[in-house]
């Protein structure tokens, strides 16, 4: 090859292997050949039930197969509909507003949508965003295709509590040299631990915050990307952290990242929302216009149907009532299987990365890759991170589960 490019310069060189569906591909093929009896797929974050059947919540199916075409298939307005973005916010809080706070919201493609708003639109071109090195994988990604640059901070400590003093020592490192800092912190149920942060985390880091922003040129956006915070317990004690955002200078914006996709198990339908809490009314207007004008310049309209749904929803409590039993049951589901993996990885001696609900658990791991190739070789997939392994306890059946640590644990032991 020559090596000629007719991109861009910021474009040459762009592409890469996505991780997760390239191990996905890999359990297809074992399972096209193997039978699903011998394959265990913990590559992907989709739930299947314990038949190894995709799963979907019986209420949203049924709605949506009885919405007329005009409703489906029709456009939305470009920052949403407006039933929508008022049901996103009451689904985001469940009760747990802050006040004296202005909250505004635009819809956009998944949780992903809401995560590209925030960093292309509250950072300038070359900073930094400050991401914990436990993170999913997309967020480099988009960092990168926006021109910006992903910093780490160390997520845990040697004791494996959450590093807050490392959040906070890298944030004061970037404060130094740019005015504009975006941080993210994925919680409840992070991706791809199963972390939550406590109460009493937030209480310090939002008071730290509070002090950065007495030098008025600093703007700070905290990102809270929600994505799976409807699968880790109740909503009265997931979202007890959420009041706490009352009363933070108007030079402190929270930005979430709300994901129809996880909670309605709507993956494919791609609808989410970007929501704004701020003590200023006019930098919740701000938020509101730009968020809307660069739906306009990148994707445009949002997918009308799950946008009509969560409207319904809002409107509805039979049917929210339905779709919060339903996915209690899934809730519980994940939970029985970590808590059975847990206790099996202890009994073994895998090491562990705290997990308190959500999709996935995650293994330390000296070498990702060659132990989860030797776990292929066993029919079992998952992702290799850059220092772990990720098993998407989403997709394992209940009855896969016993001796999945062991294995592991004789991957990571192997000389390879």
């Amino acid at each position: 090859m020559s090596g000629f490019s007719m991109a861009a310069s910021h474009a040459a060189g762009k592409g890469e292997v996505d991780a997760v569906f390239g191990v996905l591909r890999l359990a297809n093929e074992a399972l096209a050949r193997h039978g699903k009896e011998k394959v265990i797929n913990a590559s992907v974050g989709s739930i299947f039930d314990d038949e190894e059947k995709f799963a979907a919540l019986p209420a949203v199916d049924d709605y949506l197969r009885k919405m007329p075409a005009e409703e489906l298939m029709n456009y939305a307005p470009i920052a949403g509909l407006p039933g929508f973005l008022e049901a996103a916010v009451e689904q985001a809080f469940q009760g747990k507003k802050p006040k004296n706070t202005f909250i505004r919201a635009v819809a956009t493609p998944g949780g992903t949508g809401a995560v590209r708003n925030v960093f292309y639109n509250y950072s300038e071109q070359g900073q930094k965003i400050l991401v914990p090195d436990w993170f999913w994988g997309p967020y480099r990604t988009i960092i990168h295709e926006h021109l910006r640059v992903m910093e780490n901070y160390p997520m845990f400590d040697e004791n494996n509590n959450f590093h807050i003093s490392a959040v906070k020592n890298k944030s004061l490192e970037l404060l130094q040299s740019q005015d504009s800092l975006v941080v993210v912190f994925n919680t409840p149920g992070h991706n791809p631990t199963g972390y939550s942060m406590k109460h009493e985390e937030w209480t310090e880091l939002l008071d730290f915050y509070k002090n950065c922003a007495e030098n008025r040129k600093k703007k700070i956006t905290i990102l809270v990307d929600l994505a799976y915070i409807d699968f880790v317990g109740s909503a009265e004690t997931t979202r007890d952290f959420m009041i706490l955002f009352e009363g933070l200078p108007e030079n402190i914006l929270i930005t979430m990242a709300y994901s129809m996709s996880k909670s309605f198990l709507l993956y494919g339908m791609r609808s989410g929302a970007v929501i704004g809490v701020s003590s200023s009314e006019e930098v919740a207007e701000e938020f509101f216009r730009i968020n809307s004008f660069s739906n306009r310049g990148v994707w445009s309209n949002g997918t009308r149907g799950a946008q009509r749904l969560l409207a319904e929803v809002g409107k509805n409590p039979e049917l929210k009532a339905r779709c919060d039993e339903e996915r209690r049951v899934y809730t519980e589901m994940l939970l029985k299987r970590a808590a059975l993996f847990l206790k099996e990885a202890k009994e073994v001696g895998l090491k562990t990365l705290p997990y308190h609900g959500g999709f996935f658990i995650t293994v330390p791991a000296q070498d990702p890759q060659a132990a989860t190739e030797k776990l292929a070789q066993d029919n079992i997939f998952a992702v290799p991170l850059k220092k772990g392994i990720r098993f998407a306890i989403c997709s394992i059946a209940l009855s896969k589960i016993p001796g999945l640590a062991a294995k592991t644990k004789e991957a990571l032991s192997s000389k390879y």
